[in-house]
């Protein structure tokens, strides 16, 4: 690949202002940069290749054949950057050049159903940034589109019927219209359907219907019984396909972990919360220090443990949980998502140890954690069964 980049780079210097073939060895070294960039995570590369696209796009007439697959790749780019360093202008641009590039693929284009499917990623991300509806409103009819372009047998259904899925169940988690949530599901069995063993995406289905069927289980029990029954041996399954070594393995694990420790809650069966346990603890080693779901991963690890706890009243558990949610913590600064629950379940935990074995500085603690919090926040942590 360095190869390529080096090769590219001395045809663009053998082709210099004026030369009829300098726009396509900007366009092709771009494209080997950002190549390297997916494989080596070296961020000038794609600062580069965004330049030259940029470079390249100024000298390419209106109309021409690679004018629309120029601003394309320029768009992706700067998504792409975006979702690397967080800059809100590289997104702002992205959904410009996206919408740009749509108007130069009209109805019949080759290029139509990838540059709506394009466009509609964009506006999910900023949606999912500023949380403008929308945006997020704008992404359903893009995918929508994107589908109708997509008939039975197309060789992108399957990515379609999925891409359409998860905006839909995205707006569910925003404003809970069940119906989102039921066409989601649909969508992704229709997936799946299309994803036989061996196919690329089937893991990614898998996990994505599951992820569905467990958020309509938790929908003021609109699930049916068979609903997590169903999202377990989904869950078992993605696993299969996600063997030591896949990059995709501790979120598989962790997801398993999390059905089981949801069905011990619903059925008891302690034989769910140990498993639960293992798995979380497998998941937890793949996610090391400076892994960023780290502290799910320590949060989920020490709910279950503290389940445990409070169902066979081993002390053992209980002081591992709080040193799980004492690890948590500091992964956890003000404005992390996942910061009051961890407050909320190590104060509940100090608590609990202080009455059993009357330590002072437990209840000190716990004291402390909780005035962090407003007392409304506290208890309807608490109620919500966070603990």
């Amino acid at each position: 690949m360095a190869d390529l980049v080096q090769e590219r780079r001395e045809a663009l210097q053998s082709c210099p202002l004026g030369h009829s073939d300098r726009p396509a060895c900007l366009y092709n070294l771009a494209i080997s940069l950002r190549n390297r960039f997916e494989h080596q995570g070296i961020p000038s590369d794609l600062d580069e290749a965004i330049e030259l696209y940029r470079a390249a796009l100024l000298l390419i007439p209106p109309g021409h054949l690679y004018q629309s697959r120029t601003i394309n790749n320029l768009a992706t780019s700067l998504h792409e950057r975006f979702k690397q360093r967080g800059v809100p202008s590289d997104l702002d641009e992205a959904i410009e050049l996206h919408r740009a590039a749509l108007l130069l693929c009209p109805p019949g284009h080759s290029d139509r159903s990838a540059s709506l499917n394009n466009l509609a990623s964009s506006l999910q991300n900023r949606f999912e940034q500023r949380g403008v509806p929308s945006d997020l409103d704008e992404a359903i009819e893009l995918r929508r589109a994107a589908l109708l372009l997509c008939p039975p047998g197309h060789s992108d259904r399957s990515v379609s019927l999925n891409n359409l899925a998860s905006s839909l169940r995205s707006r569910f988690k925003h404003r809970g219209i069940p119906s989102d949530l039921d066409e989601a599901i649909e969508l992704h069995q229709a997936a799946l359907l299309l994803c036989p063993p061996g196919h690329s995406h089937r893991s990614a289905t898998l996990d994505n219907l599951a992820n569905s069927l467990h958020q309509r289980i938790n929908l003021n029990q609109r699930g049916v019984p068979s609903d997590l029954d169903e999202v377990m041996e989904l869950r078992r399954a993605a696993l299969l396909l996600r063997p030591p070594g896949h990059s995709d393995r501790s979120k598989s694990l962790n997801n398993l972990a999390k059905s089981l420790h949801e069905r011990f809650k619903q059925g008891g069966v302690p034989s769910d919360l140990d498993e639960a346990i293992e798995l979380h603890r497998a998941a937890l080693l793949l996610r090391p220090p400076g892994h960023s779901d780290r502290p799910s991963s320590l949060n989920n690890l020490a709910s279950s443990i503290y389940d445990r706890f409070k169902q066979r009243g081993v002390q053992s558990d209980l002081d591992e949980a709080i040193e799980l949610y004492q690890a948590a913590l500091p992964l956890c600064p003000p404005g992390h998502s996942d910061r009051s629950a961890t407050l909320v379940n190590l104060a509940i935990s100090l608590q609990n140890r202080f009455k059993q074995r009357g330590v002072p500085s437990d209840l000190d603690e716990a004291n402390e954690l909780r005035r962090s919090l407003s007392p409304q926040v506290f208890a309807s942590m608490k109620q919500d069964g966070k603990s």
